[in-house]
């Protein structure tokens, strides 16, 4: 089935969720309690503090901005390699037509089968059995299709409708690597766990100058910035995880391509 090789993308996006907004949240927590201690600090040296959270803020800001960038790319990629295996398979159903029975009616029952595979694919990864069925059913229909347009070289079948034959196959043949390529190019998890200790930091230097500004009261502002970091960070992790979370890529074009397949003896 396809799985990511890092580890961090096996985890639960939901406790990775938790754990993310925890440490934010502890972050803010530890630097306004730290702030709490130095209210005598001196104006100069709790600007500097500022400053330099605020130059944090300036640095994960950039850093974000790509990140999203990033994983939207790679959305993106993964939604256009499914319309093309959508027109892939569509194109060889239709060139079925132009062969000879019992030809047609086995390369129309594989190409059914096959798109159900691949629409199944496109499913959670939370169901690792169902997933891995559908790659072998996948791989097992490859065989079979390209017998069916082995067999139709024969002396009654012309060149043109061969060629055509031979190409649709090859191209659904070739897109399902390159499907499985692009729901396993995530983003690198170095770059989360940069992007929340950042966050982490920036957040605490904040709440420190908080802290230090006022012993009774001031921990609500960098608390719904470290929340508004989260939500960020949580977004570019769903976006980055297509088979996970809440933003799917879909396999839409897949089931129309599915329902306009002709049923065999049709």
């Amino acid at each position: 089935m396809p799985v990511a090789t890092d580890a961090f993308y096996l985890i639960d996006h939901r406790l990775l969720a938790i754990v993310m907004v925890a440490v934010l949240l502890a972050a803010c927590e530890i630097g306004y309690r730290l702030g709490l201690r130095r209210v005598d600090v001196p104006d100069s040296k709790r600007t500097l503090i500022s400053g330099i959270g605020g130059a944090m803020f300036g640095l994960l800001g950039l850093l974000l901005g790509f990140a999203l960038a990033m994983a939207i790319s790679r959305w993106d990629v993964r939604r256009d390699v499914i319309i093309q295996e959508a027109n892939a398979i569509g194109t060889l159903s239709l060139r079925a037509v132009l062969l000879e029975e019992p030809l047609r009616g086995q390369l129309q029952e594989a190409m059914r089968a096959y798109t159900e595979a691949r629409v199944v694919l496109g499913g959670s990864r939370d169901q690792p059995d169902v997933l891995g069925k559908a790659l072998n059913d996948s791989e097992d229909l490859h065989v079979v299709i390209w017998s069916v347009v082995e067999r139709a070289n024969q002396p009654n079948t012309s060149n043109a409708i061969l060629t055509s034959q031979i190409n649709s196959a090859n191209q659904v043949i070739d897109l399902h690597e390159l499907r499985l390529s692009s729901l396993q190019n995530h983003l690198p998890a170095t770059l989360f766990y940069m992007l929340v200790s950042l966050g982490a930091v920036s957040v605490g230097f904040i709440a420190w100058g908080f802290g230090a500004a006022s012993s009774h009261r001031g921990r609500a502002p960098p608390i719904l910035l470290a929340i508004l970091i989260a939500a960020v960070l949580l977004l570019i992790m769903d976006v980055n995880r297509p088979q996970r979370g809440i933003i799917e890529v879909g396999v839409a074009p897949l089931e129309r391509a599915a329902e306009s397949i002709v049923e065999p003896g049709k």
